[in-house]
Formats: structure tokens, sequence, C-alpha cells
């Protein structure tokens, strides 16, 4: 997404990120040789901040909310 000049667009990919975030049935690389910090990865942790996120989808292109 670097100097993507879409704005549109990088909402879009941004969404459907969160999305396959909402349908993942584990976390990838949640294990100590692909993540020191492994242990700290939750599935259901990650679906709760990605639900949190879309639900203020509205608000995404305001600055400061």
């Amino acid at each position: 997404m670097l100097n993507h000049d879409n704005y549109t667009e990088v909402l879009e990919v941004l969404e459907k990120t969160m999305q396959d975030v909402l349908k993942a049935k584990e976390v990838p690389a949640s294990n100590e040789k692909q993540c020191g910090w492994a242990a700290n990865h939750t599935l259901e942790g990650a679906k709760n901040l990605a639900r949190a996120f879309l639900d203020k989808r509205a608000e995404w292109s305001e600055v400061g909310v």
C-alpha cells in the first residue's frame, strides 16, 4: 500500500483484510519458532479488534474522531 494514491481503494483493502481476520481459523505464524511473542497471539483477540475496527467503518475518513 506504500505510495498508493487511491484512498478509496486503500480503505477497501483494509476492510477486506479485517473481514479475512473474522473468517480466520488460526493465527498465522503463532508459534515460538516464527514469532517470539506467539504466546501473546489469540485468534479471539484479533477477531475482537477487527470487529471493533469494522464497527467504526463510517468514521475511517474522519480525522480526529
